[in-house]
């Protein structure tokens, strides 16, 4: 039988947070993760039409580590490492390889739920709210690493509904922000900004960061596009970020630009329609 890659993830992400959590490995749970590299493997066969290059790659960066992280546990559980101590490395290294897994699982499960189903996005979301939280948990993080990090919105209009799901919209700011945070430099600033514009709420991530040069500008939103800036970037990601943001922001009816001068830094603007009533 043929399992959804997005089951699979699943299915490691819980294995591996467990042998994380509790520092033990085992037979089974290897026997298991080795079975998901070989099912990912036959998932990602690309049996549907423009799937296989996409899924692929997909596939690949997920079952690299995942056969690392079988082989450390291995090497512990077989009694390969015989001090204790080295041991007990041997599962932290194998557990912080995992801990990098969670967010490109997140991701590209992210991405299988953008199937083009909107009965989900049926939530009546402040999107006040939703970047005011994005702030506030960012802030101190930002301002750590000699950033600074500013919202601002008009005190007349404080609510700016709109119909969708409150996760994937966090998500989107959360997202831009730190997308301004990789491309900044120490002593920048980010500014965040919701406003009203007609019939649009409006959001804005302003960064005073490296900027993108000209002929990566119109390709930012693209699927698994890494421009200059980002293969500089040893944070730079592997493309999904902004690909999501603009899956997202568009399943929700509204529009994604960016602005930037390279240099002087960027402006990721979100309108998305408000929500009457």
């Amino acid at each position: 039988m043929k399992h959804e890659p997005w089951e699979l993830v699943k299915r490691a992400q819980e294995i591996l947070h467990q042998a994380g959590e509790e520092c033990v490995c085992n037979t089974g749970m290897m026997g298991e993760l080795a079975r998901i590299t070989d099912d990912l493997e036959n998932a990602l066969s690309g049996d549907e039409p423009g799937a296989g290059e996409v899924l692929s790659i997909l596939g690949h960066e997920l079952k690299s580590p995942i056969a690392a992280i079988v082989t450390l546990l291995h090497a512990v559980e077989a009694g390969y490492v015989k001090n204790p101590v080295n041991s007990m490395r041997m599962v932290g290294r194998a557990r912080k390889r995992a801990e990098e897994l969670v967010p490109l699982i997140n991701d590209i499960m992210l991405l299988g739920n953008l199937s083009g189903d909107t009965s989900q996005l049926d939530e009546k979301v402040s999107m006040l709210a939703v970047c005011r939280s994005v702030h506030e948990l960012m802030e101190l993080m930002f301002q750590e690493e000699g950033i600074c990090f500013e919202f601002s919105f008009p005190e007349d209009e404080p609510f700016f509904p709109v119909l969708g799901r409150e996760s994937f919209l966090r998500r989107v700011v959360q997202n831009l922000c730190v997308n301004a945070f990789k491309y900044n430099r120490r002593g920048g600033c980010i500014y965040l900004r919701v406003f009203g514009e007609g019939s649009s709420v409006v959001v804005e991530v302003e960064d005073t960061g490296m900027g993108i040069p000209a002929e990566d500008l119109p390709h930012v939103f693209a699927f698994l596009y890494r421009g200059r800036q980002a293969k500089r970037n040893p944070d730079g990601g592997l493309g999904l970020g902004l690909s999501m943001v603009r899956q997202i922001v568009e399943v929700h009816g509204g529009t994604i630009t960016a602005e930037s001068e390279e240099g002087k830094g960027t402006i990721m603007t979100v309108r998305l329609p408000f929500c009457a009533g």
